[in-house]
Order: structure tokens, then sequence, then C-alpha cells
């Protein structure tokens, strides 16, 4: 649109976009700043449903104020196409989507994954707080800011128990990969249904592949209802196995009771405090259709018996619709017989672009490594020279810049032994002094530990002896560096000595 929208906002760039409507990049020009809009499409305007529905979206999320959950300015609605346009104007998250991050970067480490649930969880709880649900909760809607901090948008399909019903009875919403299965089989949604979609984003971050992906949305919708989640590697902490196994429970009664308390077992399994966001990702992976504008709607029959029979046959159809309204999101993979490029070496960028230009996809998955150069491809799969796979996938293992610290490792050592062992890892080693009677120079204590930035500066809390305390009531002791005893005071205590004496 080339005049302001409403004489006040300018916009910019479209960076999403679906079946509702466009989300652009705007200027403020009454507050000079910039935000995202929402703009619903012309036929939806005059959709008395689509109104209510983007109505309903402006409402709830503006009833929700935490950092975690995209802000809500303003609100316009137009009953009439010639009138106007129908639009959200909300806060823009200069950044880029969890879903993005995933797609160049693959699975993530531990103390990334259990970061990005303490802090999605962490929203969450504030909209279940005013009993609004998300009903939407993927990497795509799970922004990331430069500083770390994830942000949750996209309330187009949340509904409150004060929601005024805009879908028949079994009318099932939201996205196959993420969904819950009540939400696959047509059943109201609940804040339980929210932690369900986050512990499968956590499984998708962990292992690179979202679990119940299938050949198509019919099978993946079944596949939540009647399948077991594949189970996570050995790698994986049992605390995070377990947390996740009862996020994914397939009986909502059987999940976390609350968000906030899976926000409290995920930073006590280890968190990081802030997501880390590849410097190359705004080249490699250009910031684009990161908001999601779709409300996925597809009507299905609840199922009307028990038996496993109809359950399926349910399941297929409220997953029919899904395979319209999502199949344009799926990848579809070139095949061919092209050799992979040899990238070892290569810097995670160059790797990605000779790739790409191979009609390949790069994905990296982060690792630890002492002494090498951050964002350095270690290792590939396939090899170079190889038959490109049949995903056309090439799978990089690239040098995050981080090296693990256990502080039982460290804990225990003579200071020289672990000055060694740290500054072989490549970090700054400074010391304090404890009084203890632990063993002189044994470290007691180091102030952090975890997956530390490599040239870190760790302090370790060394065990000296303790200063001698002076004997009460008795002659005082010669100092323990040797010399003479400490001389009487003249004219007293050496006269009187010798008369008792006598």
């Amino acid at each position: 649109m080339e005049s302001p929208l409403n004489d006040r906002y300018d916009l910019l760039a479209r960076i999403g976009s679906g079946g509702m409507g466009e989300v652009w990049r705007a200027h403020d020009r009454r507050l000079d700043r910039v935000v995202a809009i929402k703009v619903m499409r012309t036929r939806a305007t005059e959709d008395d449903v689509s109104r209510a529905r983007m109505r309903s979206e402006a409402l709830l999320a503006a009833s929700i104020h935490h950092p975690g959950v995209a802000q809500i300015f303003d609100f316009e609605e137009s009953h009439d196409a010639s009138e106007g346009t129908s639009f959200i104007v909300m806060q823009f998250v200069d950044g880029h989507s969890l879903a993005e991050l995933l797609r160049t970067s693959g699975p993530m480490a531990i103390e990334q994954v259990m970061s990005i649930v303490v802090q999605v969880a962490s929203g969450l709880q504030a909209a279940h707080d005013i009993g609004v649900v998300h009903r939407d909760v993927k990497p795509a809607n799970i922004m990331l800011t430069p500083a770390g901090r994830t942000v949750l948008v996209d309330f187009g399909i949340a509904r409150s128990n004060d929601s005024e019903p805009l879908t028949e009875t079994g009318t099932i919403l939201g996205t196959a990969q993420y969904s819950s299965p009540e939400q696959s089989a047509g059943r109201p949604a609940t804040p339980q249904s929210d932690l369900y979609s986050l512990g499968i984003v956590a499984h998708h971050c962990l292992t690179g592949v979202s679990p119940f992906r299938r050949e198509n949305p019919v099978a993946t919708a079944l596949a939540h209802l009647n399948d077991d989640i594949p189970p996570l590697g050995d790698d994986v902490p049992p605390a995070a196995r377990e947390l996740i196994g009862t996020l994914t429970a397939k009986n909502p009664s059987q999940r976390p009771e609350s968000a906030a308390d899976v926000a409290e077992r995920a930073a006590s399994i280890g968190a990081d405090d802030r997501i880390d966001i590849p410097r190359t990702l705004g080249s490699d992976a250009p910031h684009r259709d990161t908001l999601t504008v779709s409300a996925p709607v597809f009507a299905a029959s609840s199922p009307a018996t028990s038996t496993h029979r109809s359950r399926v046959r349910a399941g297929a159809l409220a997953a029919v619709g899904l395979l319209v309204i999502l199949v344009s999101g799926w990848a579809v993979w070139p095949r061919g017989d092209t050799a992979v490029p040899d990238v070892v070496g290569m810097s995670r960028s160059q790797a990605t672009a000779l790739i790409e230009k191979a009609g390949m996809t790069a994905r990296a998955q982060p690792v630890d490594v002492a002494g090498q150069q951050r964002d350095a491809v270690l290792e590939q799969s396939p090899a170079a020279g190889a038959a490109r796979a049949s995903d056309g996938v090439v799978q990089l293992k690239v040098v995050s810049g981080k090296v693990a610290v256990a502080a039982n490792d460290i804990i225990g050592l003579t200071y020289p032994k672990a000055v060694s062992t740290l500054e072989k890892l490549g970090f700054v080693v400074k010391r304090t002094d404890v009084p203890q009677s632990a063993e002189a120079d044994e470290v007691v204590a180091l102030d952090r530990s975890g997956r530390l930035p490599e040239g870190s500066t760790i302090t370790l809390s060394v065990a000296v002896a303790p200063a001698a305390q002076p004997a009460t009531g008795g002659t005082a002791k010669t100092p323990s560096g040797g010399g003479s005893p400490p001389k009487s005071s003249p004219g007293k205590g050496k006269g009187k000595g010798k008369g008792k004496n006598k």
C-alpha cells in the first residue's frame, strides 16, 4: 500500500503471509517506532468469523503482560472493505524464528533446549493465568531476539474461557506437527494442550526432527493419536527425557499441572541464560515469513465410538483438512545423483553457500570443542564425494565456540592441576584463597560451570590453612617463622618473676 494505513502506519516490508492476511514490518509515524502489523485480506474483512477471530486475537493477546509474549499496541476493525482495512498493530520482534534456527542449525544442546522450555513456559503461564490457551505453539511462532530471549507470537487461534465459540464442535485448529492428540481428535484445547505442543517443540530441538512428522499431514495427525513418541538418546539427561515424556503424554491428565511447573523443572535440569543465535543466521537464512498469519481450520466429526476402528477413521477425517491447509509448508527436496561437496574446514556460511549451490540443504549441529575456530565445520555427513542423500540434507558438525566444564571434574584437584586442565580448554583462570581445613592448595569451588564461551575467566576458590589463633590464658607462642621469644615489658614481669623463683 502506498498511502499510510490509517494515516499513521507506513508498511515497509512483508514478513509473513497466510490465509487470513499478511504481516508487515511498518513504521508508526506518531510514535516514531518500528512495529509489526497483521493486515486482514479483503475477502476475510467481509467475513464475520474472520473479523471475530482477529478481534479475539487482539483482545486476548493485549490482556497478556509478559516480556515473553508479543505486545499488542493497536487494533482497527472494518466491517466493509471499502471503508478501510482490519489490522492489528503489535510489537516487532527483530530476530528470527526458532523454525529458522532449526532449519539451518539442526539439533541443539540440552542447555539451550531447556532455556527455550523455561522461557516459553513462562510466557504460557502468563497466558494460562488469565485463562488464555494459545493452541498453536510451534517453532514458527517462537521468535528469538538478538539478546537470546524468546517471544511467543501469533494468538490468531487462541481461546479464553470467556471466548465466544468461532468454530463448530469437532472443528480442529492447529498445526499438524505440533497439535495435541485432543486437538487432532477435534476436542477442546486446554493449557495442557499447549504443554504437549511445547514438549514436541523440545523433542524437535534435541533431535533436529519433528517426532510425528510423516509422509503427509494425514499420517501426521494419526501419529499424534496412535503412535509412541520416538525415544530420546542416552546423551539426553534422564531428567530431561522424563520431562519431555510427561509433556507429550497422550492423556492430558498425565502431563504437568502447569507451565510454571514445567519452567521450574527445566531450570533444575540446567538451562543457559540465553539462546545462542549464530552470527551467520541472518545471511544463511534471510528473515522471511517468520510470523504465521493463517488460522488453520479444518472440519471433522468427533469420534462417536470408542472402538479403535472408529478412532482411526475419525482421526483420518480430522487430518484431511491439514492436507489442504499445510501441505504448502512441507519441504520437497530435489532428487539426483550430485556428489556432495567437501566443506570440512570451511566456515559454516561458506559451507552452506557451497552446499546450496549444489542443490542441497545444509543442517548444522553445534559441537563443543576447545581450540577450534568458532563456526568452523569439523565433520560432514554424507562425506565429500558421496552421492547426495535422498532428502538432500548434508549434516554438518560446527564448532559452537563453547566448552563444557563440570564442577565435579575440577573440585578436589590441586590448584596447579586445575589451572593446567582449564587452560588446555581455553579458559583464563583466577584464584581466590579460602581458609579451610581441607588439604592446602586444593580447589574447593569455582564460580561458574556448564557450557561457557571459550576464553571465559573462571575463578577458583583454593583452600589455605586457617590463620593461627593466639593461645588463651598462657604464655605467648614463638612465631612459626622462628626467632627469639617475645621480651617482657621492662620493670614489670622481669622483677616479679625473679622474686617468685627465689
